[in-house]
Order: C-alpha cells, then sequence, then structure tokens
C-alpha cells in the first residue's frame, strides 16, 4: 500500500476530501485511484487506479471500501502536491555473473535508454552459492543502464539469484504501479508518466514519489 508522508507545498496537514464512488466499487486503503471526467456515467466518480500509468490521479485512498457496501463516498489524500511512500522494487539477478552489470529479465523491462541512470540498488539478499564479495545492506551506485541491466561496481560479481531493492532515480518518471492493483511500485515494460521519485529512504527501504499528473493540477484527459 501507498502511506501519506508529507507535502511539498510545506502544509502541516494532509489534505483529505470526500468524493463520490460508486457503491459496487471495492478499494483498498492507501491505492491510487482516478477521477475520470470524460468517461460517460463515471464523470466525478472516484475508480480504481490501475493500470492507468498516463492519467491524471487524484491520489491515494484514506480508507478502504468494500464492493457493494451501500457506501458511495471515500476520503482521498488528493493534494497535487502529496508526497507518498512505498516499498522499493525487489530485483533478483537472473543471468550472467558479472562484477559491473546486474541482469534481470523479469523486473528490469523498462530500464532501456539509460533510464535509471543515477538510482541507487541496496543488496537485500545474497543466492546460496554467491560469488560475490559485497554484503547485504550494500549500496550500489547506477552508472549506466540499458534493458534488463543495470552497470555499477559489485564486488566479486554477481550470482544468479542475488537480489536488491531497486531505488529509482530521484526526480526521474518510468516507475509504474502493479498490474493487478495500484498498492505497489513497479518498473515494467510499460513506460510511465504518472509518477515522479522525490526522494529515497535507504535506511528504511522506502520510495518517496509524487503524481507527476494530478486531476487537480495538469490533467490533460
Amino acid at each position: 500500500m501507498f502511506e501519506y508522508a508529507y507535502d511539498l507545498s510545506g502544509c502541516a496537514y494532509p489534505v483529505i476530501k470526500e468524493f463520490d464512488c460508486a457503491d459496487a466499487t471495492a478499494l483498498s486503503k492507501g491505492e491510487a485511484v482516478l477521477l475520470p471526467v470524460a468517461a460517460s456515467g463515471t464523470t466525478g466518480i472516484v475508480t480504481a487506479g490501475g493500470t492507468t500509468y498516463t492519467a491524471g490521479y487524484l491520489g491515494v485512498t484514506a480508507e478502504a471500501k468494500v464492493a457493494s457496501d451501500g457506501v458511495t463516498r471515500i476520503k482521498v489524500y488528493c493534494s497535487p502536491t502529496a508526497v507518498f511512500r512505498a516499498a522499493p522494487i525487489t530485483t533478483t539477478v537472473t543471468a550472467s555473473a558479472s562484477a559491473t552489470v546486474w541482469t534481470d529479465s523479469t523486473v528490469l523491462l523498462n530500464t532501456t535508454g539509460d533510464a535509471a541512470n543515477g538510482g541507487k540498488l541496496k543488496i537485500k539478499g545474497k543466492a546460496a552459492a554467491a560469488t560475490g564479495t559485497f554484503s547485504v545492506g550494500d549500496i550500489c551506485k547506477i552508472t549506466d543502464s540499458a534493458t534488463n541491466t543495470l552497470t555499477s561496481v559489485f564486488a566479486g560479481s554477481t550470482t544468479v539469484g542475488d537480489s536488491a531493492y531497486f531505488f529509482p532515480p530521484i526526480g526521474s518518471l518510468g516507475a509504474t504501479m502493479s498490474a493487478t492493483n495500484a498498492l505497489t511500485l513497479t518498473w515494467a515494460a510499460t513506460t510511465g508518466t504518472a509518477l515522479r521519485i522525490v526522494d529515497h529512504d535507504l535506511d528504511n527501504n522506502k520510495v518517496y514519489f509524487m503524481f507527476a499528473l494530478h486531476r487537480f493540477a495538469n490533467a490533460t484527459a
């Protein structure tokens, strides 16, 4: 789930408002949601964010809603300058031992074109047959990236099964949300333009982001 962290405007309290939603809609607490204005029959009605990575989001739910519970209003953190925290993306080496390249053909599908340059990896775990001399908790700065690969320095080389937390570059777009809900960050094949990375908490393994496209700021559709 996504958690409210703070507001870049300096506001000392979160901005939470109630919005209409359909009785049949089910939403989790901490889920990114939309407020469509063009779809027939759903204009002004909160809907789940889903896989809409290029739309203007309304914000993140401050409460849960059960489908068909008779409730037709939902509270949402809706400030355009609100910042939210989330767990970082976990990446696991899938091929090729290397002292300079981290390869993951499952998670790192949108790192082409230097999209991850300036981000960081934090070593989460080492494979049973690990050959690397790096340690769990080590921070590796990403100096280059391409499809499925991140370039850094990995002492003794990576091993298939090594895992790390991936922190996308601060200021970057490209992070998206899971295909089944809008509760977790991913770095999928589909390029996202709705989320912007704001900060990292490397000690507590958190990524901070805001909505680069927001219903009350710059959404165009």
